[in-house]
């Protein structure tokens, strides 16, 4: 349930993502109003998910979560029902509440359910529940679309949502508290401790490079290395197979006592890389395509678990939600910020170079960010 509330509160945005051909053609778009297709679903998010962080907290996991899949079935279908632009942009605002409560819920759900020795890998199978959206759109979308129309697989993730939701009765170690008392008095008295800030700071940033390979890597793969568009989907996809068990490995590591702080900085370091090989594949070609879009899901797609988790044990059972708004919104702003300028700047440049040079900057600010000393913090 914890793996669907993810991908359910997600997945619209992805698909969108792989059929963008298909919206330019239809609504006759632009490179930056496909971003800021993207940009006012993660901007909302980003708005809301402070005050989704307090309602988890007040609700519990079990009714957060079903407000998730509740919110994300209504919004998908709103968007498959888009007749314009205009509208379509609307539905996406209305799927950036479910975008912005997703970590929130399930956080809070697994901070009152799951006892502490084994958040680590939980948090790593629950966010790799975005990477299954990834995943999943990147291979069934083009193939939907090319015979039913990019409508048929958003309502299809909309049946989905409502499935799940109906099944989250079933689901019972949601909301059994795990901490004491005295964990949730201490979270709820002060304010949040200060990493919880700086690990948002590093979402910020990391989001930046998420917003601008998640809106236009299959684009760039078509345009600039010259597949299919299939392939290009395919590609897409890939990187988030690849980050679903990428996930559950550094949620396993961490709880064997992996320094937080040390993995996020590896995780900068590997995402500028990564950039690194997709720059090069515009002129060497898809081998370096590939192993560039792995080396993406292994790091842009994988930091999710180590930053979540930090929230988790940095702010107690009480405060999980609350935390886990403020990194998602720091991370949302910037997926926010990275779309329309990696749109603008294709537009303006001609050229995608550029903005992957950026964003393999922005990764090592991101590294900056963690890899210095942090006392009495899981960072360090």
């Amino acid at each position: 349930m914890l793996v669907m509330a993810m991908a359910m509160s997600t997945f619209s945005l992805f698909a969108l993502a792989v059929v963008a051909s298909d919206l330019e053609q239809e609504f006759g778009l632009s490179k930056l109003q496909l971003g800021l297709i993207g940009a006012v679903n993660t901007g909302v998010g980003g708005l809301f998910a402070p005050t989704a962080g307090r309602l988890s907290d007040l609700l519990g996991g079990r009714k957060a979560i079903a407000a998730v899949l509740a919110l994300s079935a209504i919004s998908t279908a709103a968007a498959a029902l888009a007749t314009s632009y205009a509208v379509l942009l609307v539905a996406m605002a209305l799927a950036g509440l479910p975008q912005g409560w997703g970590n929130p819920a399930t956080n809070k759900a697994i901070s009152t359910g799951i006892p502490a020795d084994q958040r680590g890998v939980l948090t790593g199978v629950k966010q790799s529940g975005v990477q299954l959206a990834t995943f999943s759109s990147g291979f069934a979308m083009p193939a939907i679309a090319a015979t039913a129309g990019w409508r048929a697989g958003l309502w299809a993730v909309a049946g989905v949502s409502t499935v799940s939701l109906l099944g989250l009765r079933w689901v019972t170690e949601l909301d059994e508290p795990t901490d004491g008392p005295a964990t949730d008095a201490a979270a709820t008295a002060g304010p949040l401790p200060g990493i919880v800030w700086r690990v948002a700071a590093y979402g910020f940033v990391m989001g930046t490079v998420g917003g601008g390979l998640g809106r236009f890597l299959p684009l760039f793969a078509e345009e600039s290395v010259g597949v299919s568009p299939a392939t290009a989907g395919a590609v897409f996809g890939v990187s988030g197979l690849i980050a679903i068990p990428s996930r559950i490995i550094w949620g396993v590591a961490l709880d064997r006592g992996f320094p937080t702080r040390r993995a996020l900085t590896i995780l900068g370091v590997g995402a500028a890389v990564s950039i690194a090989l997709l720059i090069g594949s515009a002129s060497l070609g898809i081998a370096l395509l590939w192993i560039g879009t792995l080396l993406s899901g292994l790091t842009v797609g994988s930091w999710n678990t180590a930053a979540n988790l930090s929230m988790i044990r940095e702010s107690g059972t009480a405060g999980a939600g609350r935390a886990t708004g403020v990194l998602l919104f720091g991370f949302l702003i910037g997926l926010t910020v990275g779309g329309p300028l990696v749109g603008w700047s294709i537009d303006r440049f001609d050229s995608y170079q550029p903005a992957w040079i950026a964003s393999g900057l922005v990764c090592l600010v991101a590294a900056a960010i963690v890899s210095g000393r942090t006392e009495r913090s899981t960072l360090s």
